[in-house]
């Protein structure tokens, strides 16, 4: 089945499938009307997003649109709303979708907008890896460290994008029949994948699980998220540098220079430097002056527009529909938990292994999910019910956290995310390359997240 039939069998089934499943739930599994028509509101997101029937972010706005009529029902028609108690109000459903978690996300976006405006991502991507041009081995690792640093501040898209065009006049200098230059087309994006799991505002998974975090009751700070994900991240860029030199190795271990462009800072690319290492230090240091993250994020956002670094075109260049995507996620896990068809789902799946296990199932589900679709539909999908499966055992955070991190770590494929299609259009890569490497990257990552919630 081609992508285009994929796409038109979900515009065509998305709807009988929602109300098939929702009429279902009630008729023969008892379950309650409102659970009924949030299963169908599930079951359609999950179609949608899964096919990309139309853009994920309209299947986010189509979820918000329909728990304000369907369920909150502000028009008191008979068909919809509430049977048992009260349901929620259409203003519950739009405050849980516009979650502080947004405000974050959002000076994340405006802060790589100004980093790229100014140059400031060339210029310092350059001067870091100039030290690792002078072996095989080191610019590797120098092109991973340098990807995924830039990848925990600004979205991966835009990493691979940039890093991409500056390794090319590296490239340029590698003979192509040396297969290190596949695995240096690999290293940059998969690196960029690795460099999500950096930061709350590293992707959208874990802003997402972020704002079901705030749900649940439970916080995480921005530090406590870095302590959590950086040893990670190392462990993973360690792996991926020692097996994509496994993989393909040089036909010759001669030493050899190679040469980067030099691009000098200017005087706004140095404001716009220092307003990034200020909001940084603020965020790492939460707990000492009691700002919280969303709170300091405002600050950069009002630096880089009363400097004039970002413009208004600058604006309405940002990726807000990864915002919007942000915001139906949360509405969705909202209406999932508020009409209790969370802890439904829970129930029918397998238990044995407790809390813990079931989470440890999901996290699976997570990584051959991702692998296929969208990281961010995924997140969308399992994280309520994660939260569901922990939910009064002390442990929501970790296990939220976790699902975040697996997400980010479906790679196996050209498909699998957007940085892996952009270095796959170079032309010199195979599938199967991205696979020998993706697969076990992404296994050795599972098992982490996985050893990691069982011991703690």
């Amino acid at each position: 089945m081609t992508a285009s039939t994929f796409k038109t069998a979900g515009r065509w089934l998305a709807l009988p499938l929602a109300g098939g499943a929702g009429a279902l739930a009630v008729a023969v599994g008892g379950w309650s009307y409102e659970q009924g028509l949030m299963a169908g509101i599930l079951v359609l997101a999950a179609v949608l997003w899964i096919t990309e029937a139309v853009p994920l972010f309209v299947t986010a706005v189509l979820v918000i649109g329909a728990e304000t009529f369907l369920l909150a029902n502000p028009g008191g028609w008979r068909v919809f709303g509430y049977t048992q108690g009260g349901g929620p109000t259409f203003t519950s459903v739009l405050n849980a979708a516009i979650s502080p978690i947004l405000v974050l996300f959002f000076a994340g976006l405006v802060m790589a907008r100004a980093a790229v405006k100014e140059g400031v991502d060339q210029a310092l991507g350059g001067w870091l890896l100039r030290p690792f041009v002078r072996s095989r081995r080191s610019l590797l690792f120098g092109v991973m460290g340098v990807t995924a640093l830039f990848s925990m501040w600004m979205s991966n898209t835009a990493t691979t994008a940039f890093m991409l065009t500056l390794t090319m006049p590296l490239l340029a200098q590698i003979p192509p029949a040396d297969p290190f230059r596949r695995a240096l087309l690999i290293a940059v994006p998969f690196a960029a994948n690795i460099g999500g799991l950096g930061t709350p505002i590293a992707s959208p998974p874990n802003a997402i699980a972020l704002g079901y975090i705030r749900q649940a009751g439970e916080s995480i700070s921005f530090l406590g998220w870095m302590t959590a994900a950086v040893p990670l991240l190392l462990v993973l860029l360690v792996f991926l540098g020692w097996l994509l030199l496994k993989l393909f190795p040089s036909p010759t271990n001669a030493p050899f220079s190679l040469t980067l462009p030099t691009i000098p800072p200017t005087r706004r690319s140095r404001r716009v430097a220092v307003i990034f290492v200020v909001t940084v230090l603020l965020w790492l240091t939460e707990g000492i002056h009691g700002l919280p993250a969303a709170v300091v994020a405002v600050l950069p956002v009002l630096a880089l527009l009363l400097g004039g670094f970002v413009q208004r075109d600058d604006i309405n260049l940002l990726e807000w529909d990864v915002l919007i995507l942000i915001a139906g996620g949360l509405a969705l896990g909202y209406g999932v938990g508020f009409t209790g068809l969370d802890h439904r789902i829970v129930s029918l799946l397998p238990s044995g292994g407790g809390a813990t296990g079931l989470v440890i199932v999901l996290l699976a589900a997570t990584l051959a999910l991702g692998t296929l679709l969208s990281n961010s539909a995924v997140a969308n999908l399992l994280l309520p019910i994660a939260l569901a499966a922990v939910a009064g055992s002390g442990r929501v955070t970790p296990a939220l956290v976790a699902i975040a991190f697996v997400a980010s770590l479906g790679m196996a494929l050209p498909v699998s995310t957007p940085p892996n299609t952009m270095a796959y259009a170079r032309g010199e890569l195979r599938a199967a390359d991205m696979a020998k490497a993706g697969i076990p990257l992404g296994l050795l990552g599972l098992g982490l997240v996985a050893g990691f919630l069982l011991l703690t």
